[in-house]
C-alpha cells in the first residue's frame, strides 16, 4: 500500500507574501538593534570609563574625536537610560512577535493563518508606536552629538573661515536630529503601513479563504 502524500498547501496571494517578507526582515533588523542597545544601556558606566581612559592616554587625534563623540552620547543617554531601556525592551518583544508571526504566515505548518494575521497586525502597530518614541529619544541624543561633530569638522580646511565654521556649528545639530527623524518616519511608517495592511478586510478575507482550503485538504 502506497503511503499517502500530503497535498501541497495553496499559496497566499503574492502581495500578502511580499508584505509578510518585508515585515519579517524589518522586524528582525529593528528587534536586533533594539536588543543590542538595551544591553549596551546596562553597561554605560563601563563604557564611560573606557572612553575616559581613551581620551586620557590616546595620542591618535581621530580616536580622541571619536571618544569625545562617545562621551556626548553617553551624557545624553544617562538621564533617559531607564525609560529608554523600557522602550527598547518592549520594541524588541513586539518585533519578535512580528518576526515569528510573519515567518509562520509564510510557512504555516498547519497553524491557523488568521491567528498569525492578527499577531502581525497588532505587533506591527505597537512596533510603529515604540519606534517613534525611540526615534524621538535618539533625536535628543543626536542634538547633543552634533556640536561635538561640528567642532571636529570645523578644523578641516574647507571650514577654516570663521563664517563657514559658525554656520556648520549652527546647522549640524539640527541636521543630525532631522536625519534621525527621517529614519524614524521611514521605519515606523513602514511598520504602521504593514499593521494597517494586515488589518484590512481584503487580507482578512484572503487568509480566511486560505484557512478554509487548508481545512478541506486536511479532511480529504
Amino acid at each position: 500500500m502506497n503511503p499517502r502524500v500530503s497535498p501541497t498547501p495553496p499559496l497566499l496571494p503574492r502581495r500578502i507574501r511580499f508584505a509578510a517578507a518585508v515585515c519579517l526582515v524589518l522586524s528582525a533588523l529593528t528587534g536586533f538593534s533594539a536588543l543590542r542597545e538595551t544591553l549596551e544601556l546596562g553597561h554605560l558606566g563601563e563604557l564611560r570609563d573606557e572612553v575616559s581612559n581613551l581620551t586620557r592616554f590616546s595620542k591618535d587625534p581621530d580616536l580622541i574625536v571619536a571618544a569625545h563623540i562617545s562621551e556626548a552620547q553617553i551624557a545624553a543617554l544617562e538621564p533617559m537610560r531607564d525609560s529608554r531601556s523600557v522602550v527598547l525592551g518592549a520594541l524588541a518583544v513586539a518585533c519578535s512577535f512580528a518576526f515569528v508571526a510573519s515567518g509562520r504566515l509564510l510557512r504555516p505548518g498547519g497553524l491557523p493563518l488568521e491567528r498569525m494575521r492578527r499577531v502581525i497586525a497588532g505587533s506591527a502597530i505597537l512596533a510603529a508606536l515604540l519606534r517613534t518614541i525611540d526615534g524621538a529619544q535618539w533625536a535628543v541624543v543626536a542634538r547633543r552629538i552634533g556640536p561635538v561633530m561640528a567642532e571636529h569638522l570645523s578644523t578641516l580646511p574647507m571650514f577654516q573661515q570663521a563664517e563657514a565654521a559658525a554656520q556648520l556649528k549652527a546647522t549640524l545639530p539640527g541636521l543630525a536630529a532631522a536625519f534621525t527623524m527621517v529614519m524614524t518616519a521611514v521605519i515606523a511608517g513602514t511598520f504602521a503601513l504593514l499593521g494597517q495592511y494586515f488589518r484590512s478586510e481584503g487580507v482578512r478575507q484572503a487568509i480566511s479563504t486560505q484557512d478554509g482550503e487548508l481545512a478541506v485538504e486536511e479532511e480529504d
